[in-house]
Formats: structure tokens, sequence, C-alpha cells
């Protein structure tokens, strides 16, 4: 990772991703999948919030060195992951 700032943007673009794609199906669907897709949109929030505070506040000691680039590398293979995951939930719920 090249800096905090880029691992910020790329939080902040996939799961601004998400939660476009779903507002963009979210009116063409009935009530409980809207429900559904109002649920993924608050958990990827949620997750945003909770990668944010990672990246401001790593949780390791010394925050340095090695050490914070492999904690930082895994924080984005974690939010790759998760982006994954609610895009193929998306994708069932859009079917």
């Amino acid at each position: 990772m090249a800096s905090k700032k880029n691992l910020k943007k790329d939080i902040n673009y996939l799961i601004d991703e998400v939660i476009g794609t779903s507002l963009m199906h979210q009116s063409s669907k009935d009530e409980k999948t809207q429900a559904q897709m109002d649920e993924l949109i608050k958990n990827m929030l949620t997750f945003r919030e909770e990668m944010l505070e990672k990246v401001n506040q790593p949780d390791i000691e010394p925050p340095k060195g090695k050490k914070l680039k492999a904690y930082y590398r895994d924080l984005y293979s974690e939010l790759l992951t998760k982006v994954n995951e609610a895009f193929e939930q998306l994708n069932k719920l859009v079917e």
C-alpha cells in the first residue's frame, strides 16, 4: 500500500460503488428485496466506519516498519473480500 491516504480513498470508492449499485437497483424491486438492500447498505456503512478507524489507529505496537505494512496489506485484503461478498449478495438479490 502506497499510503494511508490512498487506502482511505480505496475504502470510500469501493464501498460507494456497492452502495450506489444497490440504490440503482433498489427502485425496481419489491419491498422484501428493498429491505434486504437497505440492510446491505447499512452493513457497508458500518464496515466503512470500522475500516477507517482501523486505518487511522493501527492495532499494532510500535506502529511502524514491516509490521505496519503487513497490517495495512491485511486491511486491504479484508476490504476486497468484504466488497466482493457484498457484490455477490447484491447479484443474488437482483436476479
